[in-house]
């Protein structure tokens, strides 16, 4: 019987050494973490998933079916058709904009929002790049993620997108304060950014139930962050068209909408790292550790995004006053409460951490 194993040596020792190298790195453990799993594949697909899961469920609330017709399970290559149709469409671009900043901004934002998923692990080793600032690095790249949702409204050179624009920056200066807080939270609870580190330290009791405020207040601004509902009002399309994104249509749509996806996703991930307790879940009978750690971390952040999508069908859009009043006099009060008790634990022993 021939043996495939030795058959591909045989075949990589005759190819040149430059093609050997290729091989080599093709194979190698970052490049199948940045290009499979957790990297661009994984990320890709979680993204594609969560739009039909939030069609489907979005659909079960309102009574109705959601996709159906196109794919034999439940609508799934809706998606495709979707994605080949708005690319198929023609690229449209207004007169009077800023051509290069209209162009690059959805790129920009698809790129920012993929690169959050570079410092999420998945499992003891199972993140892309390893580092003791993990969740500020985080933090900083979200914090990047609004840029271009700014540029592209003043791209447009429109009224309705400048709206967006305004109220996307509004927005953002009412949450940006209470989500550092409810993640210095954590940090002071498990004594370090590394957010491999901030898993370990919820071995006894996840973060969610020693910090219940600080959960409220992630989880409040993690919605005005990646503009979900109630808090979606820089592209209300009931007062604005369709905000920041009016003028972009085709593959540009495209790419806003999964760049959209994949910032909330990536959140979900993070509140289930840092709040669920990660990949720390029952042993699976014959499954190794490296498989169910993943397995956990993907599963609890699926509750977590089934918990965002549901908003959707049932609670309605809040008005700007509203959404300003609730980060600047609610949140921020609580973010502190939070950060106050935890440090009082903190010094009073080993309270928090097990």
């Amino acid at each position: 019987m021939i043996d495939p194993v030795q058959m591909f040596l045989q075949f990589f020792n005759q190819l040149p050494p430059q093609l050997q190298e290729i091989v080599r790195f093709l194979y190698s453990e970052p490049f199948i973490k940045a290009a499979i799993f957790p990297g661009a594949l994984f990320s890709t697909m979680v993204g594609l998933f969560a739009v039909w899961f939030e069609r489907k469920l979005f659909a079960r609330v309102s009574l109705r079916i959601g996709p159906l017709h196109v794919g034999r399970v439940s609508g799934l290559l809706q998606l495709v058709a979707d994605a080949v149709k708005l690319l198929s469409k023609e690229r449209i671009i207004p007169e009077g904009v800023n051509r290069p900043l209209f162009v690059l901004m959805p790129c920009l934002a698809l790129v920012l929002s993929l690169l959050l998923y570079a410092f999420l692990p998945f499992g003891a080793g199972w993140i892309i790049f390893p580092s003791d600032i993990g969740l500020l690095l985080f933090f900083l790249v979200a914090a990047l993620t609004p840029v271009p949702i700014v540029l592209a409204g003043y791209a447009s050179r429109s009224k309705y997108p400048f709206i967006g624009m305004s109220r996307m920056a509004l927005q953002l200066f009412a949450y940006e304060i209470p989500l550092f807080l409810a993640l210095l939270g954590v940090v002071l609870a498990a004594g370090s950014l590394n957010l491999e580190k901030i898993v370990e330290a919820q071995l006894a009791v996840p973060f969610a139930v020693t910090q219940v405020l600080g959960f409220i207040v992630f989880t409040a601004t993690m919605l005005a962050e990646t503009e979900r509902l109630p808090f979606d009002i820089p592209t209300a399309e009931g007062e604005i068209v369709f905000g920041w994104q009016t003028e972009y249509s085709g593959v540009y749509f495209l790419m806003i909408q999964l760049a959209m996806f994949e910032k909330v996703l990536a959140f979900c991930f993070l509140a289930a790292i840092i709040y669920l307790g990660g990949w720390i879940g029952p042993p699976i009978p014959g499954v190794p550790e490296t498989i169910s750690a993943p397995f956990w971390v993907i599963l609890k952040a699926l509750l977590v995004f089934t918990f965002v999508a549901l908003l959707r069908g049932v609670y309605p859009r809040l008005t700007i006053e509203k959404v300003l009043d609730l980060g600047w006099r609610y949140l921020i009060p609580l973010g502190l409460v939070n950060l106050i008790l935890v440090a009082s634990f903190s010094l009073a022993g080993p309270i928090i951490r097990p």
